[in-house]
């Protein structure tokens, strides 16, 4: 099935398709952009940023979160490797982890959470 492409910004592009992987990790970098919460018909959609917010981070909390929001995408049977680096300083998430598809491959998926660019 194809999708519209987006951007760096998160706008969408009209006048592209993605489909394959590159739509897979395209609507996990989306569904990390979603607050859970925030979407009015499923609250726990999106990934749990507020475990971000917190004064003193718990990196196994943040990977939790990870694992509980990468497999919303219904087409990621197993997430391996993830890595969580977090700067306190700059308050930056950065954030990168193997999604294994139903038949075994694996596709590498590494963004900033933060940021508005993906």
């Amino acid at each position: 099935m194809h999708t519209f492409k987006y951007d760096d910004q998160g706008d969408w592009i009209l006048n592209e398709l993605v489909d394959g992987d590159e739509q897979i990790v395209q609507n996990l970098k989306h569904l990390f952009r979603q607050r859970a919460s925030e979407w009015l018909f499923d609250e726990r959609q999106g990934f749990r940023h507020e475990q971000t917010w917190e004064k003193v981070v718990d990196k196994r909390v943040i990977t939790q979160a990870v694992y509980d929001c990468a497999y919303q995408e219904p087409r990621v049977a197993e997430v391996k490797n993830v890595v969580v680096d977090f700067n306190k300083i700059q308050r930056r998430l950065k954030i990168s982890f193997i999604a294994v598809k139903a038949d075994g491959e694996g596709i590498e998926v590494i963004f900033d959470v933060n940021s508005t660019r993906v």
